[in-house]
């Protein structure tokens, strides 16, 4: 079976949130998840309105949208949200290694990065990211087989 251009895509991000959770890092698929962290920095402001005795870094710090945006610190949220909206759809993972946080763009063997995915990587690192561009090997065809379990009372045959 020849697949589509966007199912290959969609198996080389599959390889890419495998390869993630093996290494061990905490990282956020921003396919899912890229709108949440634009609305952490609405949730700290609104917060932090109500509750200006305690300072926005200890309300980003202690935010439930951590896991989504893996901040610790106000400007920190704020450079990488205003990247999303900027950027929008760029970026396919939010990753955090080694308490830096990167950037990632998945692309298969078979292509290449365009203009607006060069020029986001560049807004990216004058903003303070890594970049990584996550290869991924995929095949143009896959082969399959379908076998319909035998027995029981239909007595149907198997077929390939």
């Amino acid at each position: 079976m020849n697949l589509l251009a966007e199912d290959i895509e969609q198996i080389g991000h599959i390889l890419a949130h495998r390869y993630f959770t093996e290494q061990g890092w905490k990282f956020t698929d921003l396919r899912l998840s890229g709108s949440k962290i634009i609305g952490a920095v609405e949730v700290v402001n609104e917060q932090y309105s109500r509750y200006p005795y305690m300072s926005r870094d200890w309300y980003v710090e202690n935010s439930a949208e951590k896991s989504f945006h893996l901040s610790n610190r106000w400007d920190k949220l704020t450079v990488l949200a205003s990247l999303l909206q900027t950027c929008p759809d760029m970026f396919d993972f939010l990753l955090k290694i080694n308490d830096q946080r990167s950037l990632c763009i998945v692309k298969t063997l078979q292509s290449d990065l365009n203009n607006q995915q060069q020029n986001a990587i560049a807004e990216a690192r004058r903003s303070g990211f890594n970049v990584y561009i996550f290869r991924a090997g995929v095949p143009e065809s896959l082969d399959f087989e379908l076998e319909e379990v035998v027995g029981g009372i239909s007595g149907r045959g198997t077929f390939r």
